[in-house]
């Protein structure tokens, strides 16, 4: 178990899959380096390559271990990858070369992974400048060892030569494929990334593209909310003109435009409220003025006043009120705002047909419904109707602004609101209001 813990501990602290690839291969190089030291040192000693050649590989392994150390607790990752390419590549690797036979033994192999490590370990300009002289210095060595071959420390045998050579091709491959291994390993870490990141990407540009709709949905929703009042307006306003004209002049009719243009400007604005108190959601400014309130009088009266203002269908309003409840603490500026909203709507999709007012008492809630014998909606008009700018084209119901602030300042009393509603047969709109405040 020990064992298991600290091979995972030392992979997650050297082999970490968030490090960079040169970071990566520093760690694996200087590792490598240790073990190469300990092992190359061991072996100069069992074939008698010399003292020189033992302590060199030694030196090397206690300071790829130092570097290791130092430089995992500092980050100073590109100052180590300079010290390892300046000390052991062009340093100790042309001295090793010639105290261990030149270039029949293996030293050639690990002039390869140095010109291949240093590539990996540096960016840019840097890479193309330090493999280049390292190119001209590996082959200025092998020349002036094949010149000068007094120069170059031979083994006792072919023998030891077969050995060097066999030790520095193994490890020389070994590093090699570790490299790539861990390149894979970083490619498709990457990759991973990246799919993660489109993914990601894609989801914002649906999201994107879904808030584009509603904004368009939106726009087309209030433009289409003042286009109707301020069409009757306007024709009101030219009857009236005409009427004017007139001699005698029909004081009933023009005092009958006269209400056609008062409820619709009424009309108007409680689509401005709705449309400033959008933005003030939006920005978290909703304000409550909360205070204990009867709610039976309150709606009767609101409901009464704003049927009275805003139908023009025959409809009839009905009230069934449970009487006597407690009161509930609320701010009754903001629960008018939601009944206006929720009288309109009702007013707006019934022709000649009932809609009834309803309170009662659940537990410590009192529950409010709107019901018309309206046009009603489908199921999925019903099930979108207290979003934020949501519409259908198909039917068209003003829930884009009105509703959705209902719904915000019901939940901002700790209440909820939902809708029942079937195409062709009405709508009923309730909520719910606690009767206790929200601190008892």
């Amino acid at each position: 178990m020990r064992k298991g813990y600290f091979a995972k501990s030392f992979l997650e602290i050297y082999f970490n899959r968030e490090f960079s690839l040169s970071v990566l291969a520093f760690n694996l190089l200087t590792i490598s380096g240790m073990t190469t030291g300990i092992v190359v040192a061991v072996l100069s000693t069992v074939t008698n390559a010399g003292a020189a050649n033992i302590n060199i590989n030694l030196g090397l392994a206690a300071t790829g271990a130092l570097l290791l150390y130092v430089v995992e607790k500092t980050k100073t990752y590109r100052i180590g990858s300079w010290i390892i390419i300046v000390t052991v590549f062009f340093i100790a690797f042309p001295v090793l070369f010639f105290t261990a036979g030149g270039y029949q033994s293996g030293m050639p192999s690990f002039f390869a992974v140095a010109i291949i490590f240093s590539a990996i370990l540096l960016e840019k300009y840097q890479r193309i400048v330090v493999n280049t002289l390292e190119i001209l210095l590996y082959s200025a060595c092998c020349g002036i060892a094949y010149n000068r071959p007094d120069l170059v420390s031979s083994f006792p045998s072919e023998f030891d030569y077969v050995c060097d050579v066999i030790v520095g091709i193994s490890v020389s491959g070994i590093l090699l494929l570790l490299v790539v291994l861990i390149y894979v390993r970083f490619f498709y870490n990457k990759q991973l990334e990246l799919q993660e990141l489109i993914h990601e990407l894609a989801l914002r540009s649906e999201t994107l593209e879904r808030y584009d709709r509603m904004k368009s949905d939106f726009l087309a929703t209030v433009a289409h909310e003042i286009n109707t009042p301020l069409a009757v307006i306007a024709a009101s306003s030219g009857d009236t003109l005409d009427l004017l004209n007139e001699s005698p002049i029909n004081s009933d009719e023009i005092r009958e435009n006269q209400k056609v243009i008062s409820r619709r400007i009424k009309l108007i604005d409680t689509i401005m409220l709705d449309l400033m108190d959008t933005v003030a959601i939006e920005h978290g400014r909703l304000s409550l003025s909360r205070q204990d309130t009867n709610l039976y009088t309150l709606l009767e009266e609101v409901c009464k006043a704003q049927f009275a203002q805003l139908d023009n269908a025959g409809n009839v309003l009905k009230f069934e009120m449970q009487p006597d409840l407690p009161k509930v603490w609320l701010d009754p500026a903001r629960l008018e705002q939601v009944m206006t909203n929720l009288i309109s709507n009702a007013v707006l999709h019934t022709r000649g047909g009932v809609i009834t007012v309803k309170l009662e008492q659940i537990g410590r809630s009192q529950i409010v419904r709107v019901a018309d014998t309206g046009d009603g909606m489908d199921a999925e008009t019903a099930q979108v109707a207290l979003k934020q700018y949501a519409s259908t084209k198909a039917d068209y119901w003003r829930h884009g602004i009105g509703l959705f602030v209902c719904r915000r300042i019901i939940v901002s009393h700790g209440g909820d609101i939902w809708i029942d509603s079937e195409k062709g047969k009405g709508t009923t709109i309730s909520f719910s209001l606690r009767e206790e405040p929200d601190n008892a």
